[in-house]
């Protein structure tokens, strides 16, 4: 069973509004869109930037760094340059309090980034 871990009261993210927290050392967005709340891995998959500093418009948010768009709800990515989709985090709301169960999966941004050429 996953572990809930309480990371906000309801009224601190109104409607239309998304906000950083820290769980586990792990960067969560969470965001109020029409009163129903939605919480994903707070890093774009593209490269590395956190997405809560982008534009939230319905169900989908935009990169701040090159304007990549993903699904809240599902996590995937909805325009390029972003091709990888999201961890989304198990959200339940409770007597006034959000909670978040962490998903096991992560975003792994760059790697060695470059290719060998061939000879």
């Amino acid at each position: 069973m996953a572990e809930f871990h309480k990371i906000a009261k309801t009224e601190e993210v109104g409607p239309g509004e998304v906000k950083q927290y820290t769980v586990e050392d792990r960067p969560v967005a969470l965001c109020n869109v029409n009163g129903e709340f939605h919480a994903f891995e707070d890093i774009c998959t593209h490269q590395y930037t956190h997405l809560s500093e982008g534009e939230l418009s319905d169900e989908r948010i935009k990169c701040p760094l090159h304007g990549a768009v993903f699904d809240i709800k599902s996590g995937e990515a909805k325009s390029l340059p972003a091709v990888k989709p999201l961890p989304i985090h198990e959200v339940k709301v409770e007597d006034g309090n959000v909670y978040v169960a962490l998903n096991p999966e992560r975003v792994k941004v760059g790697g060695k980034g470059r290719r060998r050429r061939r000879r």
